[in-house]
């Protein structure tokens, strides 16, 4: 699967927005549906989806999934052995 989201597209800030408004974004409904079927069938079990939203060479924008996972922490480092005293 790409790691764009598809139907997903982010637009720039309004300048004149207040500052609380981060962006502005459409959705293709039947894109995003088509999407969101294959991302659920290919990642059974999953509850989130982290994204960025970028901007294109071309000025457009786009989504593009964040599939970042923090390394598991290996519990087996003995802490005692760490002291230097």
């Amino acid at each position: 699967m790409a790691d764009l989201i598809g139907g997903f597209y982010p637009k720039p800030r309004n300048p004149n927005a207040p500052d609380f408004v981060i962006c502005k974004a459409s959705i293709n409904i039947p894109q995003f549906r088509e999407f969101m079927q294959a991302l659920i069938k290919d990642n059974p079990g999953e509850d989130w989806i982290n994204m960025d939203c970028l901007l294109s060479k071309a000025g457009k924008g786009y989504a593009k999934i964040d599939d970042w996972k923090p390394e598991e922490k290996k519990d087996n480092v003995d802490l005692e052995e760490d002291i230097p005293f």
